[in-house]
């Protein structure tokens, strides 16, 4: 296999890797080799997470990467030993992932599918899964279809599955998206796209959605009380290890598909009501 030969083609037919620098032989990688990888370090950091919270290796574990981007989390997932499926609707993105997982062996480690995570078909087609990881995609989402999502993921673990969330949420409450017989989601809007992009500006434009022109980013407090209400009976923000951003409003949240226990807590109380120090924090 020529893989440099190969690696320049997809280069001039699909554009340069945006994201994820791999690996795919001794100096070949797909940005450079003094590309510094999140996507790697993120990876890691989710494999330490599923590893010391299951208590087994990735080893055989059934991994769903949605909204995978070039295949970078998940082919490092499959080099430990897992077997990845990586969603994206971007299909530039997955010929740039099945290249590289071709040129690593991982073939059959690793499946892409074409499709947009809020497609309920979609969900219909998929078997269950051990580690469910939404890495940079929530924010993407128009307010509607973030429960919506949150439901099919919880639907598609098995029963001692995790699912990691990492994602930007809103510094602070300012609109809210309110829906019958669902809890008020509290966060701020964000832009995708101008309302006249083309579908094919769309489709070059990697790292926003596709079909959605604003997006809402949760407040902390709402996306667990999403993930509350999805059935993710117990959620935890993992302080270390961790992987930092150069802002303060992106992190990881790791949920439970399971009852919360104990069962009579009420959702968080979104916006925060509470003075944000003790009483007499101003008298010392």
């Amino acid at each position: 296999m020529n893989i440099s030969g190969e690696l320049e083609s997809i280069r001039s037919m699909y554009g340069p890797w945006s994201a994820h620098n791999i690996k795919l032989s001794k100096d070949i990688y797909t940005i450079s080799p003094d590309h510094q990888s999140r996507a790697l370090k993120r990876a890691e950091l989710y494999a330490g997470l599923k590893r010391t919270l299951s208590k087994r290796s990735l080893n055989g574990c059934k991994v769903l990467d949605l909204g995978c981007l070039e295949g970078g989390i998940s082919i490092h997932l499959a080099q430990e030993g897992a077997n990845c499926t990586g969603i994206d609707v971007r299909s530039n993105h997955l010929i740039k992932a099945r290249f590289a997982a071709k040129c690593l062996g991982l073939q059959r480690k690793c499946t892409w599918l074409e499709a947009n995570v809020t497609t309920e078909n979609l969900w219909e087609q998929l078997q269950k899964f051990d580690l469910i990881i939404c890495s940079g995609l929530l924010y993407h989402l128009d307010a509607m279809d973030i429960l919506p999502l949150l439901r099919n993921m919880r639907e598609a673990c098995k029963k001692d599955a995790l699912v990691i969330i990492d994602s930007n949420i809103a510094p602070h409450p300012i609109k809210n998206f309110t829906k019958k017989d669902e809890p008020t989601l509290w966060g701020c809007e964000w832009s995708e796209h101008d309302p006249n992009t083309s579908a094919s500006e769309r489709m070059a434009s990697g790292w926003s959605s596709m079909h959605n022109n604003k997006a809402f980013w949760l407040t902390e407090r709402s996306l667990v009380n999403a993930l509350v209400t999805a059935g993710f009976g117990t959620v935890i923000k993992p302080l270390f290890p961790y992987h930092e951003w150069g802002h303060q409003t992106r992190d990881v949240w790791v949920a439970y598909p399971c009852e919360p226990d104990p069962c009579n807590i009420p959702l968080r109380q979104d916006p925060d009501p509470r003075p944000w120090a003790h009483p007499s924090l101003n008298n010392t």
